[in-house]
């Protein structure tokens, strides 16, 4: 009928995950500063920015008490407690990019990524995985940027919980070494193959819900 108006079709969303020192970040800074085409979203956190992270483009840096207050207004999707720190996902840096159609990059912890794929099926989880656990407690103690007992904590999380979740992964991506550019280049062609599927795993921006309640623990 004239005047209708067609909304645009709903975006894909894709959960990257990882345990400590797989390289996701660096990984997916590689991606983004290539330009490609998708929506990212910056996730909240209480802690100190590192040398090399700005504030409102690697996280939102929060005082404890601002991000409890952001929960109980429900500002955010997810959250989770991990290493004794709050993570979290403003529903809005998901829910605007995926009413207009773009596709969504969300970097979460394993926790979140675990719930929000219970509460979105068709969200799809991506698994960065480092060589070896001794190759990630390698590059943790290197980037010296943890305590012994941060450290500690890490390790005993990936032994734990963090890298048996790669079963539940959709795809699960090696990391190796010095091979952050092929690394970037593979979770691209993710993004491609999950684009030329004839059935898309689209998430509707309507089942984003609130999250309120205390953030998700191990």
């Amino acid at each position: 009928m004239t005047g209708d108006v067609v909304p645009p079709p709903c975006g894909l969303l894709f959960l990257v995950t990882a345990p400590s020192a797989a390289g996701k970040d660096s990984v997916l800074r590689l991606l983004r500063g290539r330009g490609v085409d998708v929506a990212w979203v910056t996730t909240a956190v209480t802690r100190e920015p590192r040398p090399d992270e700005v504030h409102g483009r690697d996280h939102f840096f929060l005082e404890r008490s601002e991000f409890q207050a952001r929960r109980k207004s429900g500002w955010f999707l997810e959250t989770a407690s991990v290493y004794g720190r709050f993570y979290g996902t403003p529903i809005g840096e998901v829910r605007e990019p995926l009413q207009e159609g773009s596709d969504v990059i969300l970097r979460l912890d394993v926790q979140g990524a675990r719930e929000l794929k219970r509460r979105l099926p068709t969200a799809i989880v991506v698994f960065i995985e480092p060589p070896s656990v001794r190759e990630a407690e390698r590059r943790i103690r290197e980037r010296a940027t943890e305590s012994t007992e941060e450290v500690s904590q890490r390790l005993q999380a990936m032994r734990a919980y963090e890298m048996a979740f790669a079963d539940e992964a959709d795809y699960r991506l090696p990391n190796p070494t010095g091979e952050l550019e092929s690394t970037a280049e593979h979770l691209w062609s993710i993004v491609v193959a999950e684009r030329l599927r004839t059935h898309a795993r689209t998430v509707d921006p309507n089942d984003l819900k609130a999250w309120t309640e205390e953030p998700i623990r191990p």
